[in-house]
């Protein structure tokens, strides 16, 4: 009996042992795949391009790897070697749209992706076409030979020039920079300000105080400060209408003459402020004179006339022989006067 209850004893050991060799294999076997399964890497390894600012339509490649950004500005790329992927990616020059373009600035690693994947952030300089004109007070485009030149400032800190001729068609301007925030790398908007439009040698904006953003408006249309000045011509004594013709200086020297009307007038418009000469022609003598003008004026100028010159020498005339009356008259009164005093003394001796 005794050696009966040992038997079972060691049987029910047996199994006990061999079952707990079964528990610590099966769970070596789990652990063991579970290891496996953690290290072993998945079918397709991908790269997430992201280009700042978020614009569609931009090609690249990865490691010869083509691929376009989509609405987002992003796309993802297929690519087995992670290793490396900032350097393999290519962003050429290209122009989106017909005022769009866009130059690769420099290419990021973002930290935050995922395993056997990659997140590469294309840093862009965004350029735009702008076109520019100016509007006179009446609201009316001014023709661009009329401007010698135009020169504005960026945030960025730069000046840039224009000629009137190159203002013809719309011009490249930079748009948005590269620029580190606290959420990562975005596109900072450039704003421009316009420091001068020079027309006929005078500034016609204030300096700073007109600004435009190329990502905000494509068209830009700048107000300018122009006046009119009208000239009245007369004769110089009557103050009747006279002359034929009126010629302006501008302030930077050049000249434009033109005739005057049956009123004998004239109106120039579109005149940026500054001093003018002004003189009117058709006289026997014409008078010039200046004019600083800084709203619209209106200025009389003289010219001396035919009939101008008649009179004055009738004047003259009459003055001259007025004064040679005058000398007659009083040479003939200090001769009677030495007479009388003659008398007086052949009398008194």
């Amino acid at each position: 009996m005794r050696r009966m209850d040992r038997m079972s004893r060691g049987r029910v050991h047996q199994v006990g042992v061999a079952l707990a060799v079964a528990a610590l294999s099966g769970a070596a076997t789990v652990a063991t795949a579970s290891a496996a399964q953690a290290v072993t890497p998945p079918a397709t390894r991908t790269v997430n391009v992201q280009v700042v600012p978020a614009l569609a339509g931009v090609a690249f490649t990865l490691n010869g790897i083509a691929g376009v950004t989509g609405p987002g500005g992003t796309d993802a790329v297929v690519d087995p070697n992670l290793n490396g992927a900032a350097s393999g990616l290519v962003v050429p020059n290209q122009t989106l749209t017909p005022s769009v373009r866009i130059s690769l600035d420099r290419v990021a690693n973002d930290p935050n992706h995922g395993a056997f994947t990659r997140k590469l952030v294309a840093e862009l300089d965004e350029d735009r076409a702008v076109s520019i004109s100016m509007l006179t007070p009446q609201k009316k485009v001014l023709p661009l030979h009329e401007v010698t030149s135009v020169a504005i400032t960026s945030s960025l800190g730069s000046t840039t020039q224009f000629t009137g001729a190159q203002l013809a068609k719309p011009v490249w301007l930079a748009a948005s920079r590269p620029a580190l925030t606290s959420s990562g790398a975005s596109g900072r908007l450039v704003t421009y300000a316009f420091k001068s439009v020079i027309i006929h040698g005078a500034n016609v904006v204030n300096s700073g105080q007109l600004h435009f953003t190329p990502n905000k408006a494509s068209i830009w249309q700048v107000p300018v400060i122009l006046h009119s000045l009208t000239i009245l011509a007369n004769d110089l004594l009557a103050g009747r209408p006279a002359g034929k013709t009126v010629q302006l200086t501008y302030p930077d020297g050049s000249k434009v003459t033109v005739p005057l009307g049956a009123e004998h007038e004239y109106t120039f418009v579109n005149l940026p402020r500054g001093s003018y000469k002004v003189k009117v022609g058709g006289g026997l003598i014409a008078l010039a004179s200046t004019v600083r003008l800084s709203r619209n004026q209106t200025a009389t100028e003289v010219v001396v006339t035919e009939a101008d010159a008649g009179e004055l020498a009738l004047m003259l005339f009459s003055v001259t022989a007025v004064v040679v009356a005058a000398g007659v008259i009083g040479r003939r009164l200090r001769r009677h006067t030495g007479r009388k005093e003659g008398t007086s003394h052949a009398l008194l001796t």
